[in-house]
């Protein structure tokens, strides 16, 4: 166990990646008693402070670029497993795999998984505009039998400025029923759950009322790296 040890993308945005790597910490508490510091995983975190692609892909080559050195420097510290604490940012999976040798912990495949073992099967979406656009998520679902409820472009602008609002720390000053609106209506289109596809999301509203009817991908994603550890 002690020999692993995994490599986050993160910094996608920064504040995500400190709530992520929080949850690392609580899973291996509550699911794996770590108790003393050499109970914990093994994480090198890389904050990477790529250009954003939330809706304009323009400058994707420069951000796939800076992802590749990334990798890179993970291979060069023999990690055993990369994971990429963004889901946008998988658009890229497929690329960065073939820059290098190593293999990878997919956050869409972990958060497909949850929702088919809470045997969902219709579920809405919550994420950038790029990100619901490549049809990743669509994909991914529809292998497991699970269909997919997305925002509309309206919805989704509402659903990128919230995303804005948490990086930018201006969170409290954002429209949050608006927000609310939007999961609302996919609720009422017959979701039986709301995947939070933006690391971003989890930090913008209190969902604690909603239980398992939001899958918050960067639980979904802490959980994912711990069982790994610990396997």
């Amino acid at each position: 166990m002690r020999n692993k040890s995994i490599g986050i993308i993160g910094g996608v945005g920064p504040q995500a990646t400190q709530y992520l790597y929080g949850k690392i910490i609580e899973f291996a508490q509550s699911k794996y008693n770590a108790e003393h510091n050499d109970d914990f995983p093994h994480v090198i975190i890389e904050s990477l402070p790529i250009p954003d692609f939330i809706s304009d892909k323009t400058k994707v080559p420069v951000a796939l670029e800076m992802l590749k050195q990334c990798v890179s420097r993970f291979s060069a510290s023999n990690v055993d497993r990369v994971c990429i604490a963004s889901n946008t940012v998988h658009i890229l999976l497929d690329e960065l795999k073939q820059s290098s040798n190593l293999e990878f912990l997919s956050m869409i495949d972990l958060v497909t998984n949850k929702c088919a073992s809470y045997d969902y099967k219709k579920v809405g979406l919550l994420g950038t505009p790029v990100l619901t656009e490549s049809g990743l998520y669509n994909k991914a679902l529809n292998r497991r039998g699970i269909e997919l409820l997305i925002p509309t472009k309206d919805e989704l602008h509402v659903v990128e400025e919230i995303i804005r609002g948490v990086i930018a720390g201006n969170n409290h000053n954002i429209d949050k029923e608006k927000y609310i609106a939007v999961i609302n209506r996919l609720f009422s289109e017959g979701a039986e759950g709301i995947i939070l596809g933006c690391t971003e999301l989890p930090l913008a509203v209190d969902y604690t009322v909603l239980g398992k009817r939001v899958i918050n991908s960067d639980e979904v994603l802490a959980e994912g790296i711990v069982d790994y550890y610990y396997e």
